[in-house]
């Protein structure tokens, strides 16, 4: 289910902010041209954060046992940086960090000290191809203010305490950027005019492959797609103006499986780039019944619940009016 459940995918990734986006109870007003094609500016720079996080859940239901055995596994992410792309086909991206921390299982790795190494990420569908930051020496050398820039952070680091935290920064950024870059046209078209509260059915291939690449094969009845346009407001205080539109993709009624997928799109007004924020929240529920005959076992049930919320802001620096040095780090706040 990677398409569904990556920690992060640029075009694919929500998390629900209450109150954020409204359902309009009615259709009215004006036809709007909505553009879903917007594509990344080759040589530009982005502003971009990103809010992740992963709960695995793994119970055993026992027959004659009420309190079955239970394991829980969480994984956050959270990186602000500037992004260029370097090209689209292959993907090229170079990525400036600025904040990068990751908490698994309650254990937090903040990789401060690494604030302004770029890294050079090269990948090619799914598959990344690497993530070079220079050798390590070198890459040390440079975030002690010898090449790409001085971090706050480094006062008192060693350039061997900076070398070891190198391989874990190069392993969270591939989990960041080595997912499929899913694109909303997938999902609801290239272009469509629709009224504020119109509702249409979107498209819901790209997730019956991935679930049919995980071994599972649905038929295209047991999934509902549709998208909601939620009208344009003003946002980043109001320097620019964004579409909203509501996507929801559901399962039917599956043996053992279940899923539910909300993302909520902010494209930009002119349609020219990616979406400016995509939030997102999505559950899977897996059941598999032990085998009959396995001693002691019998009748019993192991459930896994993945459940992913996440939110990556994402936008042209020369779009940007306002100049408050901490503007964007405060977005998430």
């Amino acid at each position: 289910m990677k398409r569904l459940f990556s920690a992060v995918s640029f075009f694919c990734a929500a998390l629900l902010t209450a109150g954020l986006f409204l359902l309009p109870a009615s259709v009215s007003g004006k036809d709007v041209e909505l553009k879903f094609d917007g594509r990344p500016k080759i040589g530009e720079p982005y502003v971009i954060a990103v809010n992740s996080r992963q709960v695995r859940t793994y119970r055993m239901k026992l027959v004659g046992i009420s309190n079955p055995p239970r394991r829980r596994e969480t994984h956050e992410i959270h990186a602000v940086g500037e992004l260029v792309y370097q090209s689209l086909d292959p993907l090229v991206i170079q990525f400036k960090v600025e904040i990068l921390n990751q908490t698994v299982d309650g254990v937090k790795t903040d990789y401060a000290p690494l604030a302004g190494m770029t890294a050079i990420v090269r990948s090619s569908g799914v598959n990344l191809r690497d993530i070079p930051l220079g050798t390590d020496d070198d890459a040390a050398e440079s975030v002690l203010g010898g090449g790409s820039g001085e971090a706050s952070g480094t006062k008192g680091k060693t350039k061997a305490e900076i070398r070891a935290m190198l391989p874990g920064a190069r392993r969270l950024i591939a989990s960041m950027f080595s997912a499929p870059l899913d694109r909303p046209e997938d999902y609801l078209g290239k272009s469509r005019k629709v009224k504020p509260g119109e509702k249409w059915t979107a498209s819901a291939k790209p997730m019956l492959e991935a679930i049919r690449a995980n071994g599972l094969e649905l038929s295209e009845d047991k999934v509902t797609a549709t998208a909601t346009y939620n009208k344009a407001s003003k946002v980043y205080e109001g320097d620019v103006t964004a579409q909203n539109v509501f996507f929801l993709a559901e399962s039917g009624t599956i043996p053992g499986y279940d899923f539910k997928l909300e993302v909520y799109f902010q494209f930009p007004e002119d349609g020219d780039d990616p979406p400016l924020r995509v939030e997102r929240s999505a559950t899977e529920v897996v059941n598999r019944a032990i085998p009959e005959g396995v001693p002691g076992f019998s009748g019993s049930v192991m459930d896994c619940v993945t459940t992913v919320t996440s939110d990556v802001v994402m936008i042209r620096k020369s779009k940007m009016k306002a100049k408050k040095k901490n503007w964007f780090l405060d977005l998430f706040d």
